[in-house]
């Protein structure tokens, strides 16, 4: 990651919006941010956090986070542009904006935190967030790219177990931990081991002692196979000698069957061919006579309903014409006076249009007298209205109306000085909220002191009072203690025993004394008592110490409140003078209240004057608009009247003026519409009443015609019916039929001749082939001496060898197919032990890389060795810092150690190091990891930020550790150093300076 511009508004002391521009600072390889202690330098790293991580270290960014913004300002906005990437090759911008809540000032809302991808069509939003864009976790960044104030030393400080998992995390070792992956290949093959055993002791009964055994049965039976087939060949043999002369008899006896049935059937077929010659003599010489003569009935009845139906047309044919003529006639006669009927149709058009006007005349006549009325009486209403606007216009200048901004001042002044009211009452609640606390915690004390015994609050002289009591007590104790051993082992000693203590075998003066346990046991007691002592008075300090600290806090609040309290009043007496000098806030309320009354009472008064000219207005146009609505009407009546005597000349039928002088409208057109529609029907139905009078004359001549026509067939079909008549009696008798009913039941049967004969034919031929059969057959001596159980018994024989046979093969055949299961089953059992043996030989060799990866053993194995690679490129840096003396190292449990060379190389913790050393270790441990996170990226450039730990080194080890920071420039590295150090300005020709101005807050600007 590389930075490119920073912009922070609003971030702790930042009240103004500053730039700080990386690219020239980056550009020099080695750049410083420097300012005063405060001056918001360590802010500056704080703001690119929170932009890539959206939280700081320094505080929390939910419930603390209206701490970060500045108190002049309405919020924070930063926004970050780096590069990052591979080869830091895409350029990123990350902007974080927190508002405070408007009606809240020590609220501030949720921040919005969003990424953006610099592109050729300007910036594209990002779902990213800045862990993904970066590479690593925020802690991670903190220790390997920008190292905040605190966190320098944090590296080495971490517990082995932590700094291993950051490797992890950082390098990605993760992919290392195949212990999961391992157990469920090691699962997998037990599986398959379980199958594979599963189905070896399946295939447990199959061997080649099995396959030799079977072999041999099956040898046997093939011999017998043979053996049986060969008599069965014989019986076969026999057998269809046998068959074909069965099949003759049983075929003898069936003819003679047939042959009976074909006697059964011979009368019915002699009776069908008698049938079949009556039939054929009446279809072909009686039915084409019998047809035509039927044919000729029905013409006949044709012809004679005919002439009945044209006989009954003639007579209403002749009551038609005459009707239709009539009603031709009447219609004639009506068209002739239609001329009259339009015109009288005119003239109640005109009735109409004159019954019209002369109600529109009386509407107007009484319109015009109701305008004469009213303008008499709108005189009197002008002069009412102009005497309303002279009263008020009066009201209005004697009254005494305030200035808007008196009025205004007055309000603000009284709002003010309420809120002010309300805010001493609330402090003087506090102020007695908080002399209730301080009597209580005084009271506290006191109690505190009396139950310690204590005159003052001086706790030291009695700690240690009690404390030397309590070392005193331990040392008499421990004498008594060594007084009882001793007495102990006086009384055990005996004469001629080596001495526990000495190893004498001589006890000259052993001790005599009683030991006193009474005193033992008052020594106990006053060590329990000394120390409870000194744990209440302990106790009794820091409680003491917090009652008063609560006291000062307490005291300084009722102070901070009584002196807010003075300056409460204060601007309320300025406040009371600024208004009249107004006596106090009932007095400025009067005031205000009376202002108000008079503004209000104008208002009033200027809506009345204001609605009163707008209604004299209003009145003067409607007066101007009925004066000219009374001329216009007048001569409208004026005008209809010439109308009306026009319309009354125009008519010239009296009686329908009569008539309909006073009818509706409605009623007119009603009766125009009868005549209308009458004179319209007449145009239609006269031409239609000719019309249909010459129809039915039409049709009158053609029945006329028809019935002729229809007398001269009838009488001729009846000619030819006798005729026919005659002609089918001599061809019954000719034929040999006795009447017409018999030949047409006969024909109804509608017997197929063809077909019928065909059987007949059949029937014969069949007869004469059954006789020559039979009569070859008893010919044949075989034949006729054929004996059924002699059958049954060669066929018995013959299904017995069969079966016997059948039963053979189908032995052979299992004991074949066996033969073959068996050689299949020992090939696949000879395949499972391989693969049983791989699979085995496989999950020992997994159990044990479990064994070795399980507990994530190899991924810490992997971690050291990331460690001590890193270990070995800081050294090449500390080496020189250290002039030589002192090396890094690192152990397999990932602890840090030195190697001191001025000491015979021996190893000690690197915890033992100076503070300057630690600086110098950490500096080339931070060095040497973001080296590694720059390989792990694979980018050409890196960054480093630096804010700690120059203040420490004296002026010779700032000199070494600065000359290796510019050799890093050499390296493709951008290292920044953030530092109020004066030597470290004076070194770095490349740096911003932050300085605090009292007004505009931290500013920022640069060396070149």
């Amino acid at each position: 990651m590389i930075p490119v511009k920073l912009e922070i508004e609003g971030l702790y002391s930042y009240k103004e919006k500053q730039t700080i521009d990386f690219t020239q600072l980056t550009g020099a390889g080695l750049f410083g941010i420097f300012g005063a202690v405060g001056s918001g330098k360590s802010s500056i790293l704080e703001a690119i956090l929170l932009a890539l991580y959206g939280t700081t270290e320094r505080l929390a960014s939910k419930g603390e986070k209206n701490s970060m913004v500045n108190l002049q300002s309405p919020g924070i906005a930063i926004h970050f542009e780096f590069l990052a990437g591979k080869n830091n090759a895409r350029q990123y911008k990350a902007s974080y904006i927190a508002k405070r809540n408007t009606k809240n000032f020590d609220d501030v809302k949720p921040a919005t935190h969003t990424f953006y991808e610099k592109s050729s069509d300007g910036w594209i939003p990002l779902e990213a967030k800045g862990e993904a864009l970066i590479g690593m976790k925020m802690d991670h960044f903190r220790q390997t790219v920008i190292i905040p104030q605190g966190k320098f030393r944090e590296f080495i400080e971490q517990k082995p177990k932590d700094r291993a998992e950051m490797m992890k995390e950082l390098f990605g070792l993760e992919r290392f931990d195949l212990a999961g992956k391992t157990k469920q290949l090691l699962s997998i093959e037990k599986e398959k081991k379980i199958k594979l055993e599963t189905q070896l002791e399946g295939l447990a009964a199959f061997s080649k002692e099995a396959l030799q055994t079977t072999e041999g049965q099956l040898k046997q039976l093939t011999t017998q196979r043979e053996k049986e087939a060969k008599q069965l060949a014989e019986k076969e043999q026999q057998l269809n000698s046998i068959l074909a002369v069965k099949e003759k008899a049983e075929q003898l006896i069936q003819l003679k069957k047939q042959m009976a049935e074909s006697d059964r059937q011979l009368p019915e077929f002699q009776q069908k061919s008698t049938l079949l010659q009556q039939y054929q003599k009446a279809l072909i010489h009686v039915k084409p006579l019998l047809d035509q003569f039927q044919e000729l009935e029905i013409d006949l009845e044709k012809y004679r309903v005919s002439v009945t139906d044209c006989e009954r047309f003639k007579t209403r044919f002749e009551q038609e014409i005459e009707e239709k003529n009539t009603r031709y006639q009447k219609l004639y006669k009506d068209y002739s006076t239609k001329g009259e009927k339009e015109a009288r149709i005119r003239d109640l058009l005109q009735i109409k249009e004159l019954n019209k006007l002369s109600a529109e005349k009386s509407a107007l006549q009484q319109e015009l007298n109701q305008l004469e009325h009213q303008n008499s009486t709108q005189q009197e209403q002008k002069d009412k209205l102009a005497h309303q606007i002279e009263k008020v216009g009066k009201a209005i200048e004697h009254l005494d109306v305030p200035e808007m901004d008196k009025v205004s001042l007055l309000e603000s002044s009284y709002l003010e000085i309420k809120q002010l009211d309300e805010r001493a009452a609330l402090l003087a609640q506090q102020s007695n909220t908080f002399s209730e606390e301080i009597t209580a915690t005084q009271s506290a004390i006191e109690q505190l002191l009396k139950e310690v015994g204590l005159q003052e609050a001086d706790f030291a002289p009695a700690i240690q009072q009690a404390t030397d009591q309590l070392h005193q007590g331990q040392k008499d104790r421990e004498h008594l203690l060594q007084q009882q051993g001793l007495f102990t082992y006086a009384r055990q000693l005996k004469a001629g025993d080596p001495c526990p203590l000495c190893g004498a075998l001589d006890h000259p003066e052993p001790l005599e004394h009683q030991f006193d346990d009474q005193k033992l046991e008052k020594t106990d007691d006053s060590i329990q008592r000394h120390s409870q002592r000194l744990e209440t008075l302990r106790a009794a300090q820091s409680s003491y110490e917090k009652l008063h600290l609560t006291l000062e806090n307490t005291q300084k609040g009722q102070v901070e409140k009584q002196q807010e309290a003075d300056r409460l009043k204060q601007r309320i007496q300025v406040l009371l003078t600024g208004n009249g000098d107004a006596k106090d806030s009932s007095d400025l309320e009067q005031k205000l209240q009376t202002a108000k009354a008079v503004l209000k009472q104008e208002k009033t008064l200027q809506q009345q004057l204001k609605s009163l000219l707008a209604d004299q207005k209003e009145f003067l146009a409607r007066s101007e608009q009925d004066l000219v609505k009374y001329q216009e009407t007048n001569q409208h009546v004026k005008t209809l009247q010439t109308k009306i005597e026009t319309k009354l000349a125009e008519v010239n039928f009296p009686d329908l003026l009569e008539k309909y002088r006073t009818a509706r409208a409605q009623k007119i057109d009603e009766d125009i519409a009868k005549v209308k529609r009458y004179l319209d029907d007449l145009e239609v139905n006269l031409p239609r009443a000719q019309d249909a009078l010459n129809e039915i004359r039409q049709q009158q001549t053609t029945n006329l015609a028809n019935l002729k026509t229809y007398h001269e067939r009838l009488t001729e079909v009846k000619a030819k019916l006798e005729k026919t008549d005659e002609s089918l009696s001599l061809a019954m008798a000719e034929h040999d039929f006795t009447n017409i009913q018999t030949v047409k039941e006969l024909l109804e049967k509608q017997l197929d001749p063809e077909r019928l004969q065909e059987q007949i034919k059949v029937f014969d031929r069949q007869r004469d082939i059954m006789q020559d059969k039979i009569q070859a057959l008893q010919a044949e001596e075989a034949v006729a001496g054929f004996d059924q159980e002699q059958f049954k018994t060669v066929q018995t024989a013959f299904q017995t060898a069969k079966t016997t046979l059948e039963a053979t093969q189908k032995h052979v055949a299992l004991l074949q197919k066996e033969i073959d299961d068996i050689h299949t089953k020992l090939e696949e059992k000879a395949r499972l032990k391989k693969d049983f043996q791989l699979v085995e030989n496989r999950e020992s060799n997994l159990k044990e890389l479990y064994g070795l990866f399980q507990g994530s053993g190899f991924v810490k194995y992997v971690s050291n060795i990331y460690l001590k690679e890193l270990v070995q490129t800081a050294n090449i840096r500390f080496m020189q810092l250290a002039k030589n003396s002192l090396t890094l190292s690192v152990d397999d449990s990932n602890t840090f150690w030195v190697k001191d060379h001025l000491n015979g190389g021996k190893k000690r913790l690197l915890k033992t190091l100076s503070g300057g050393q630690t600086f110098q270790a950490s500096l080339c441990l931070a060095l040497a990891l973001a080296e590694k996170v720059k390989s792990l990226n694979r980018a050409d450039q890196s960054f480093f930020f630096l804010d700690e730990g120059f203040g420490a080194l004296d002026k010779n080890a700032l000199r070494t550790v600065f000359e290796t920071l510019k050799s890093l420039r050499h390296e493709k590295r951008v290292v920044g150093i953030i530092s109020h150090v004066e030597e470290l300005q004076q070194e770095i020709g490349v740096y911003a300076e932050v300085a605090l101005d009292s007004e505009k807050g931290s500013q920022v600007s640069y060396s070149f």
